[in-house]
């Protein structure tokens, strides 16, 4: 894609809201956690003060950046390093989320039709997960079963779909609400490659084979008891539920990668946000009325605001994104080309490693504006060094007069009379 000429204003982190909750809460939040959130919400996890520590230092020139040059007009401009946290920085999510689904739209989706599945599960199981993390795996292997299992009976026996599985754990409010999102081919592939399309979905059918395994998964992993899943097989109105989107043709790119990106996208978003800094109420709107709230925003003081937004950082390792049947990392490797022949295999030269996308190009795909364009003469900026040692970064923004006002030092101790 061309980078726009249009120039790039950054983003001033420190004027959301988000950044004056967690920098004026985080350590009130970690001390008090143990006695108030761990029993509802499980112990705290060291990957949450790392993100959210991560976070404050998030777009500060103060913690590193990388030195852009224009030679035109022989301006400097310094550009702040990003956290990279999970789940939880809005700016790095999206960036994050991009580069995934050009990776997947280029590398992984075969050019087929394919459809957005949504599988949910009743309010009485989601607890169960957010206590045990493990079991979110298990999760998204009963939706890729079930989705398997459903085309080889509308199909064939001999098919198989190609599923993409991205686990969320957020609801619309930032309640925890564990479900899956599945980008799934809109039919399946023989073992000779043939895609033989599916007629129509059934939701109903298909949440019928999802909740009988997971039910099934969550008895055998003794995290519910044989009674409770006799009873919610039992339920009238079950809870589960599946929806299969409209399908999208593999002509429209951008439709296929926006819903990749909307499948891995952060749970939160700043336009939602308010932080009232004098009442320490934090305020989040909802899309629509949420009926287990009765409204569509929910208050809450701003430690019970983190702890809620914390559940959703992933575990270190973790993957969010997972892929099985015809688009499994083995099949994939299986399916290498082979070129037609008598035998005799010519040596190809090792094949380089696509390079990531560049941050400039991410930018400018999101906001349409070139961040590596001077402000001054609209030249182009290099590149020309990456700070990351302490004591040369406080002498540039010393000399340039952008280093950050010292803290104050506290009053010295009184000594008490007896």
């Amino acid at each position: 894609m061309e980078i726009c000429t249009q120039v790039y204003r950054p983003r001033r982190p420190k004027d959301s809201p988000l950044f004056r909750l967690v920098k004026e809460h985080i350590d009130e939040f970690l001390r008090v956690y143990p006695d108030r959130f761990a029993k509802e919400h499980g112990p705290l996890r060291p990957v949450v003060e790392r993100v959210l520590r991560g976070f404050i230092e998030c777009g500060d020139v103060a913690h590193g950046f990388a030195r852009a040059w224009c030679s035109s007009c022989r301006t400097s401009y310094l550009i702040p390093y990003s956290c990279r946290g999970r789940n939880f920085c809005p700016s790095c999510e999206k960036k994050r989320s991009i580069l995934w689904a050009e990776w997947l739209h280029e590398e992984v989706l075969e050019p087929v039709p394919h459809r957005h599945v949504v599988l949910t599960m009743p309010r009485l199981l989601r607890g169960i997960f957010r206590k045990r993390r493990e079991l979110l795996l298990d999760l998204s292997q009963c939706s890729a079963d079930a989705i398997a299992e459903y085309m080889r009976r509308e199909v064939g026996a001999d098919t198989r779909p190609g599923i993409v599985v991205s686990i969320a754990t957020s609801g619309d409010m930032l309640q925890w609400h564990p479900h899956s999102h599945i980008l799934a081919t809109d039919g399946a592939f023989s073992d000779d490659g043939t895609f033989h399309p599916l007629a129509a979905w059934d939701g109903e059918v298909l949440m019928r084979l999802f909740r009988e395994r997971l039910l099934a998964r969550l008895v055998e992993k003794h995290a519910i008891s044989q009674e409770l899943a006799k009873k919610l097989l039992a339920w009238r109105h079950p809870g589960f539920s599946a929806h299969a989107g409209e399908p999208i043709t593999p002509e429209d790119t951008r439709a296929l990668e926006d819903l990749a990106g909307y499948v891995v996208r952060s749970p939160l978003s700043l336009r939602r946000l308010v932080y009232i800094d004098g009442k320490q109420a934090v305020i989040y709107r909802g899309l629509r009325p949420n009926p287990a709230f009765g409204q569509n925003f929910v208050a809450m003081d701003p430690l019970e605001w983190l702890a809620h937004m914390t559940d959703h950082i992933p575990d270190p390792g973790k993957h969010r994104t997972l892929f099985y049947a015809h688009y499994a990392n083995r099949s994939r490797g299986d399916r290498s080309p082979e070129e037609p022949g008598d035998g005799k295999v010519e040596e190809e030269p090792a094949k380089k490693r696509r390079c990531s996308a560049t941050w400039a190009r991410l930018i400018a795909k999101v906001f349409h504006a070139d961040p590596l364009t001077c402000r001054k003469c609209g030249g182009k900026l290099e590149i020309v060094a990456y700070l990351h040692d302490q004591g040369a970064i406080r002498q540039i923004l010393d000399h340039l007069g952008l280093s950050p006002p010292e803290d104050p030092k506290p009053p010295p101790a009184v000594p008490e009379v007896v």
